[in-house]
């Protein structure tokens, strides 16, 4: 029994012998680790990166509007310059009397503008009320978007705040409306000589209360033909009395003629909603004929300081009209306040302002917040 047990015991030593289990420790310190959950690094495959968008910017920089209205007209012949009011009111001041010989542009009377200083002293308050009802709307959409991102309203809210928005805008827009038409029955409270002539009939006297559109004074004009137009109700309140226009007669080709706009419509046209805008004719004329059709250009008032959005660079988003701003290689989403433009470009009214970097091309699928990179317009 003992030789037995001394030979297993040997047999068992040269099994476990000092060298194999030297040699087997590093497999199990390596399956002792990975037992334990030791983090094996490996390297991650990069994500792809999303390509950048290239587009085409416009740098807004404020400008001196000019608007211009091209219309078509017809030669007349023009014996007689009739001078009518826009507007009723009472006569305070005649500056002509029959038989004077006046200059185009020379002040010939004056309504009492007493009334009208007033009303355009409120729209103007209500202007500033609208835009104030505006702001606080567009805040209020504002957080309810924020709202709406963390699922905490429902949709119909975040729709019944925009709707408050669109409405603040109309009525702003309205408010803004009202202040020009103030403004211009403000301005024609005085009355010009739309062309230089010999007053013929002085119609009234100072202190005699007049109605829109009747006759104040007649003019014997110097001028032998003009160009009766029309023009839109969106353009009507851009023109006024005294304006420059240019004026080109297809029966006379390459041939261009000062004008200058002599009456402009209270009453449009009720076939066609138009208003109609006499213009004085200058210098010589003797190569047209009464029935010559004319294409005239009328020089509208200016705004100086204006900031004009190209309309091309405006995006549809969730019902919004809205443009991208690039700001550091990174397009900005923003959401401008615009009034009626001339041509293809808008004034901005709020919400981008000058040196803004706005993408004119290129924005179609671009989100708030994407990189970018600008190339030069081709």
């Amino acid at each position: 029994m003992r030789l037995s047990n001394i030979r297993r015991y040997r047999y068992s030593r040269r099994t476990l012998a000092p060298g194999a289990a030297v040699r087997s420790l590093p497999l199990c310190a390596l399956l002792l680790l990975s037992g334990c959950g030791g983090p094996v690094e490996s390297e991650a495959p990069s994500a792809p990166q999303p390509p950048i968008a290239e587009v085409v910017v416009h740098e807004l920089q404020p400008q001196t509007l000019q608007p211009t209205i091209a219309t078509f007209g017809v030669v007349e012949a023009l014996e007689e310059v009739n001078v009518a009011a826009e507007l009723s009111g009472i006569v305070a001041a005649v500056h002509v009397n029959e038989g004077d010989r006046v200059a185009a542009g020379q002040l010939l009377l004056e309504l009492d503008p007493e009334k009208r200083q007033f009303a355009a002293e409120q729209a103007q308050q209500q202007v500033q009320h609208a835009l104030a009802a505006l702001k606080e709307a567009r805040l209020k959409l504002q957080r309810r978007r924020n709202l709406a991102a963390q699922e905490t309203i429902s949709k119909e809210v975040l729709d019944s705040a925009q709707l408050a928005v669109d409405l603040a805008t109309s009525a702003y827009q309205q408010a803004l409306s009202s202040a020009q038409l103030a403004q211009r029955e403000l301005a024609d409270t005085r009355i010009f000589s739309p062309t230089e002539g010999l007053v013929d009939v002085r119609a009234v006297e100072v202190g005699e209360t007049v109605q829109a559109g009747s006759r104040l004074i007649t003019l014997q004009a110097v001028q032998g033909l003009r160009v009766q137009t029309w023009v839109s109700e969106a353009d009507i309140a851009r023109i006024s009395s005294g304006a420059p226009a240019r004026v080109t007669v297809s029966g006379v080709a390459g041939r261009e003629y000062e004008a200058r706009v002599e009456w402009v419509g209270v009453n449009a046209d009720p076939a066609t909603g138009n208003f109609p805008v006499k213009l004085i004719l200058r210098g010589d004329a003797a190569a047209l004929r009464p029935g010559m059709t004319a294409k005239a250009v009328l020089q509208g008032a200016s705004v100086a300081d204006a900031l004009l959005l190209p309309e091309s660079a405006l995006v549809d988003r969730d019902r919004r009209r809205v443009v991208f701003v690039v700001e550091q290689g990174v397009a900005q989403l923003r959401e401008p306040l615009l009034a009626a433009g001339f041509s293809n470009r808008l004034q901005i009214l709020e919400g981008l302002e000058a040196g803004d970097k706005v993408v004119v091309a290129g924005q179609s699928l671009l989100l708030d917040g994407d990189t970018v990179a600008v190339r030069s317009a081709e």
